[in-house]
């Protein structure tokens, strides 16, 4: 329950705008599972291709959560070759947001020099790590053996099955978290939950303060209340944490594998995961 924020020397508190507190672990939409009305949902191009990656994410769960029930999860080759698809769904949405953030003139001109020099660098890198040009490993699995099953694949299967290599693809997923992790840094994504009021709008613009307007035919008419609530990135992240977790558990099985250490300082309730 949120909690009004009371200060009796404060004059804007006590006459002008009411300010709340609501600090439970924010929950993002999952169009797959019953959730509350009131989970986040993004409100900006950027976030919306943040999204596509953790949507993307999910779906590697499922398989991944079958592989990890395997002592050699890596002769499991049918169930290998279903991480492609989401695997490349994942690859492609994290180039999406590079170049979101390289094309976006508002948001790559508030970002600082070494920032810009930053994300140039990162994606260049990401796109050597991570090829999905459609002559990459991944790309073939993906087109011929696994989202269809192209003639050529039963004429010449193993030109095509050779390619299935869980060691491989827990590399590149690898790669996107950690450029997932990074793009999430900037304050830079735009949410929204239902207020549960059909006349009232919740928006966060800025990471950590939730405004509620009092909208009339599609129009902002005032500011009822400003809610201080923890970063919806902060759902987005445990939902990574827990994505690391079975990525693990399946590396481990894996010879020759390094496991994912994430090293994520704690936020303070308004800030940044």
């Amino acid at each position: 329950m949120s909690e009004e924020v009371k200060d009796e020397s404060s004059e804007e508190i006590r006459t002008g705008i009411p300010i709340y507190e609501d600090w439970k672990e924010p929950e993002i939409n999952d169009p797959g599972i019953l959730q509350d009305s009131n989970v986040w949902r993004g409100s900006n191009e950027i976030s919306f291709k943040l999204l596509r990656c953790l949507e993307a994410l999910r779906d590697l769960v499922v398989t991944m959560e079958v592989l990890s029930r395997f002592d050699k999860p890596s002769d499991e080759k049918r169930r290998v070759k279903q991480l492609a698809s989401p695997l490349y769904a994942l690859s492609s949405c994290v180039l999406d947001m590079f170049n979101e953030l390289e094309s976006n003139a508002k948001i790559y001109t508030a970002m600082g020099l070494q920032q810009q020099k930053d994300i140039i660098h990162r994606k260049k890198q990401f796109c050597l790590d991570v090829p999905i040009d459609n002559k990459s490993a991944l790309r073939v699995v993906r087109d011929k053996i696994d989202s269809h099953i192209d003639k050529i694949a039963v004429i010449r299967p193993e030109d095509f099955w050779k390619k299935v290599s869980l060691d491989y693809f827990l590399k590149l997923m690898g790669h996107c978290v950690v450029q997932i992790l990074y793009l999430l840094s900037p304050d830079i994504y735009g949410w929204t939950r239902e207020s549960g009021h059909p006349d009232i709008w919740s928006l966060m613009s800025v990471d950590g303060t939730l405004v509620d307007f009092y909208m009339k035919d599609g129009k902002i008419l005032t500011i009822v209340n400003i809610t201080f609530v923890k970063s919806p990135k902060n759902g987005v992240v445990n939902e990574i944490k827990d994505f690391v977790v079975l990525y693990n558990k399946v590396a481990s099985k894996c010879e020759g594998m390094y496991l994912i250490e994430l090293k994520i300082a704690e936020s303070n309730k308004k800030g940044n995961p």
